[in-house]
């Protein structure tokens, strides 16, 4: 197994961890917030489909990342940036989005969210296949030498997980909170 099969294997078995879930989530699950400054599970969803999408095809390959190829990103009304966003980019994947900005953004319709997030993966599988695994150590960024393509696909291969622990956990207070 080389470096792309194990991460194609690993991102797989997370996204379905992921959906299994979201699954029997209603649209207003989705917007239920733990605290009013704690992230809902559309958001969760919304940047983790976003952050892959963003490093697959803008820092992983030169293909037009598919938000903005599929019309995606005009179907999605998102925050203004605030004046403390470092790059536009950031704030389009939820990065830098103040708890106001997040509380007052509502997710498309979980079957859209979902299919915009099987487009990404399904594009990410093919940029990783064929991805050139020589180009590991070097970085894609002028701006961030220390971010190599290894760099990337470490990232890529753990940052779902670590938001599906965070689903996981709102998901359980969720129902806890709702009596279910």
């Amino acid at each position: 197994m080389d470096v792309r099969e194990f991460v194609v294997s690993s991102i797989t078995r997370v996204r379905e961890a992921t959906l299994n879930m979201v699954e029997g989530l209603s649209q207003e699950d989705l917007l239920w917030r733990a605290a009013s400054f704690a992230n809902p599970v559309g958001f969760l969803l919304f940047h983790t489909f976003r952050v892959e999408d963003r490093y697959y095809h803008r820092w992983l390959s030169t293909a037009e990342e598919v938000c903005e190829q599929e019309g995606w990103s005009r179907r999605w009304k998102m925050p203004d940036p605030h004046a403390d966003a470092p790059e536009l980019w950031y704030s389009q994947t939820g990065n830098s989005w103040t708890p106001d900005q997040g509380a007052a953004w509502e997710p498309p319709p979980k079957d859209e969210l979902l299919e915009y997030g099987q487009r990404v993966r399904e594009s990410a599988i093919q940029v990783l296949t064929e991805f050139d695994v020589s180009k590991l150590t070097l970085a894609p960024r002028s701006d961030r030498p220390s971010f190599t393509y290894a760099y990337y696909l470490y990232q890529l291969s753990h940052h779902e997980a670590q938001h599906q622990g965070q689903i996981d956990y709102v998901v359980g207070l969720m129902r806890g909170h709702m009596g279910g």
